[in-house]
């Protein structure tokens, strides 16, 4: 794999956001998205969220969920397995080196430890502290916006 794509940038696949058809634009071209663990969570919890906030119905909710099964099946979103040992490693590494000039949150620094870990050299992301600590990394880094 040697693009990654944080879980914000997949969930607007799948709900209607501001920047969706961005999001849409820069996933477009790539064969397979890699799905971790991690990304499935923040997925699902977010589908959950935007709904617990009135954002969607849960209606709209269970069809972005049966819509991210079928790109799993159709493996569009391909499940990886990661070493989350070393991941969490890596991760450490990465906030005591970048999280004092990038305010990168945990799991911002989560997700671009997943890419580096697992080869990747360009990073797609809506969220601009992660985008900052990824550009910090060496990462090639894509900013939807």
């Amino acid at each position: 794999m040697t693009d990654y794509v944080d879980s914000g940038v997949l969930v607007k696949l799948y709900v209607r956001e501001p920047n969706s058809a961005a999001a849409a634009r820069a996933v477009r071209p790539l064969m397979s998205v890699a799905l971790t663990a991690l990304h499935e969570l923040e997925i699902r919890n977010a589908f959950r969220a935007l709904e617990g906030r009135g954002a969607i119905t849960a209606a709209q909710r269970a069809a972005s969920e049966h819509v991210l099964e079928t790109d799993i099946a159709a493996e569009r979103l391909r499940r990886v397995g990661v070493d989350w040992a070393a991941v969490f490693a890596r991760a450490e590494r990465l906030s005591q080196e970048h999280t004092a000039h990038t305010l990168a949150r945990s799991l911002d620094i989560l997700h671009v430890a997943v890419a580096l870990s697992t080869n990747c050299t360009r990073f797609i992301t809506a969220d601009a502290r992660q985008y900052r600590l990824a550009q910090s990394t060496g990462l090639e880094a894509e900013l939807i916006d």
